[in-house]
């Protein structure tokens, strides 16, 4: 019998020669490139791969190429030279996006992404696309002098109360009491009639004296001005901070959007407001969208406060801004940046009473038989770990639907759902995600979809039933759902077969200090910093869901499918002409 050693001595010479003849053989590389095309395709994205031009294949080359150089890059994320251990002023490709966003405007991976042809905007809500700072002079101007107002929590009289206050605005007559914030005699009570807790905004701008965050301070707005949009926004320090909760996240966005409200909502600036959103959407290379307006007020000021616009009239107000702007656009031999105009979804909370909620759903008929190509949807927003779940309403819906066949109309839903961590439907009941409802109650898309994979039969049924997903890859970060893109779940939802789209969601919001939202093409750059396996490929796949899932009619969707052709080769061309040589003269990536 062998010793031990002699078996030794007999496995080190075995392997010896059988390492020899492994590296003579081409055997394993094989079946690993044969492993990987088989994986490649039955990828998500292999339809946009297998179709690929040759200037498409080139563009996936060179912005692979300049992504992973970039990454490395010690002037945007990589380590600065000679340091192994990262300071405060490293930063992770697809870390925390605002923290990063200095950094991501540098990139050249951001300005290519500028230029995608991105298709359809699907998840935007309604007073979302333009910024504080471009509404603020607005309120500003002489014509609103006397009717623009604003209420506070608390009267403002120490730096705590600046600090803490939440702040609305709204558009009243020149007769409304005028009170004053900075008195301690100030009662913020306005649901008492004898009582009038608003202030000029003009006064209240002069009479400001609250300290102003460097960080806050914004060009060309006064110190009230750049105090309020402080308020208003997600900054660095409201998500990010070390005692911030996922529930605080979305109190200091709820608080945003309330002071949004008023000063979007008066006649003269929403008139304004529709053709500059689509002419910032025309610049982020968008062709068309579906707004989400909240719809719970159904009325609206004019500018002197005096009359009152139904939903009637700012539904027309959209109709004829839509068409101005399309006209202009013919005028100019530019209608095919934004040829089929914008639709409503319109969307109620999911927090009202059965009654209230049966009134909005009449509301939403009413809409849609009034302004047939206008409205197209009907969604339930708010914070999905509070009450209700879409169950709650489940016989108004179901009813909604068969009155809906009856008149021959349709509004198909586009619910918020899946947009949680707990995923319970605002109960203690994991069986109350919103996730069941929207499928049961036949959803065309929904929004998020964050916690769908914690499900597999409604992976399964959601492929089965075309359900497609609104990604908001930022917004998700923003409100505690995942730290950064590279945490969020869309490769996983994507490998899952499930069809997905790009959204901003709330971008006038979502975009901290910067002055400026490039909306669509930061969640488009998010995504293939987050994730390696995202190529030029993808980004196609993801712009051509955009069309096949929105509510567009059949002609209007072949011919976007056609426009998006185009451009999509002439932005591949772009990319070949303008970063081609820049890749070359990088070094081969390891």
């Amino acid at each position: 019998m062998s010793t031990v050693t002699e078996r030794c001595q007999v496995a080190k010479s075995r392997l010896a020669t059988n390492a020899t003849k492994e590296s003579d053989s081409n055997e394993y590389n094989e079946d690993r490139q044969q492993l990987v095309t088989d994986d490649q395709k039955r990828s998500w994205d292999w339809p946009a791969k297998s179709s690929a031009s040759l200037a498409e294949q080139r563009a996936r080359k060179i912005i692979f190429k300049i992504r992973e150089h970039e990454r490395s890059d010690p002037e945007l994320f990589g380590n600065l030279p000679g340091e192994n251990v990262p300071d405060a002023r490293s930063r992770d490709m697809g870390g925390r996006f605002l923290v990063n966003l200095p950094k991501i405007r540098l990139s050249k991976i951001y300005a290519i992404a500028r230029r995608i042809p991105k298709g359809c905007h699907q998840h935007l809500h309604f007073n979302s696309e333009v910024s504080p700072e471009e509404l603020f002079p607005y309120a500003r101007n002489a014509s609103m002098g006397g009717t623009m107002f604003i209420r506070s929590t608390r009267p403002l009289l120490n730096l705590d109360d600046y600090e803490e206050t939440e702040i609305v605005f709204n558009v009243l007559p020149e007769s409304t009491t005028n009170a004053n914030i900075f008195s301690d005699k100030y009662n913020p009570e306005w649901k008492n009639t004898t009582n009038s807790p608003w202030m000029l905004w003009k006064d209240f701008r002069q009479q400001f004296f609250g300290r102003v965050p460097r960080e806050a301070q914004t060009e060309g707005l006064e110190p009230a001005e750049s105090w309020a949009r402080h308020k208003m926004v997600i900054t660095i320090d409201h998500t990010y901070n070390q005692n911030q909760t996922h529930n605080g996240a979305w109190a200091c966005f709820n608080q945003g959007t309330r002071a949004f409200k008023g000063l979007l909502g008066y006649e003269g600036i929403y008139r304004w407001y529709i053709g500059h959103a689509i002419d910032r959407m025309i610049g982020d290379k968008v062709m068309y969208a579906e707004l989400r307006p909240m719809l719970m007020d159904k009325t609206m000021p004019s500018d002197d406060g005096l009359r009152q616009l139904g939903h009637k009239e700012q539904m027309s107000i959209i109709c004829e801004e839509i068409t101005k702007k399309k006209e202009e656009l013919k005028r100019n031999d530019q209608l095919d940046q934004f040829p089929f105009g914008l639709k409503i979804i319109y969307c109620a909370p999911r927090s009202i009473p059965r009654q209230r909620m049966h009134t909005e759903l009449e509301d939403c008929l009413k809409l849609k038989l009034q302004f047939p190509d206008l409205v197209c949807g009907f969604d339930l927003v708010g914070a999905e770990d509070r009450p209700n779940n879409i169950g709650f309403y489940a016989d108004l819906l179901t009813a909604f639907t068969k009155t809906c066949d009856e008149l021959n109309i349709s509004i198909p839903f586009f619910f918020h759902a899946g947009e949680t961590l707990l995923d319970t439907g605002g109960s203690h009941h994991p069986e109350n995600s919103n996730l069941y409802d929207a499928l049961l109650l036949k959803a065309k898309r929904i929004g998020h979809g964050y916690a769908l994979l914690k499900h597999p039969e409604l992976v399964e049924k959601y492929k089965q039933q075309n359900i497609c997903l609104e990604l908001c890859p930022i917004s998700n970060e923003l409100l505690h759902l995942c730290g950064n893109a590279r945490e969020h779940p869309y490769p996983q939802l994507l490998a899952a077969g499930l069809h997905c789209t790009l959204n901003a969601d709330n971008p006038s919001l979502f975009r901290g200090n910067a002055t400026f939202s490039s909306s669509l093409s930061d969640e488009f750059y998010q995504v293939i910093v987050g994730d390696p396996r995202m190529t030029v490929h993808g980004w196609k796949q993801l712009a051509q869901w955009s069309i096949e899932h929105s509510c567009l009619g059949a002609d209007d969707m072949e011919k976007a499918k056609e426009i998006h052709a185009r451009d999509w080769e002439e932005f591949c061309e772009w990319v070949v002409s303008e970063y081609g040589e820049h890749a070359a003269s990088l070094p081969e990536l390891p």
